[in-house]
């Protein structure tokens, strides 16, 4: 069974070094089984990964987008908060 369950988690919960890693099996995986693979697996194995990576892609962009927006956000308070108090505020974000 390929670790696809594995990345989608760890890139859901933002922890992109374990992704990476997982990622990194998922291909010895594939590498593995894909010699002995008839053309139907082969298939079925290259469709998996296609939808993985596709929905890792997607699930990275709205993060990406995601952290842009805060950061905007955090960009126009600091034009009206002096340094200290945008120090406090920055932690109120971050929770």
């Amino acid at each position: 069974m390929l670790k696809t369950v594995e990345c989608r988690a760890a890139i859901g919960a933002g922890d992109y070094a374990a992704a990476d890693r997982l990622l990194a099996e998922l291909r010895s995986e594939v590498e593995q089984i894909w010699p002995a693979a008839g053309p139907i697996e082969r298939q079925s194995l290259a469709a998996q990964v296609l939808e993985l990576l596709t929905w890792a892609r997607r699930a990275t962009l709205v993060k990406r987008s995601h952290a842009e927006r805060r950061l905007r956000q955090i960009n126009r308070h600091s034009a009206y908060l002096g340094a200290s108090s945008l120090r406090n505020r920055l932690v109120e974000l971050d929770g």
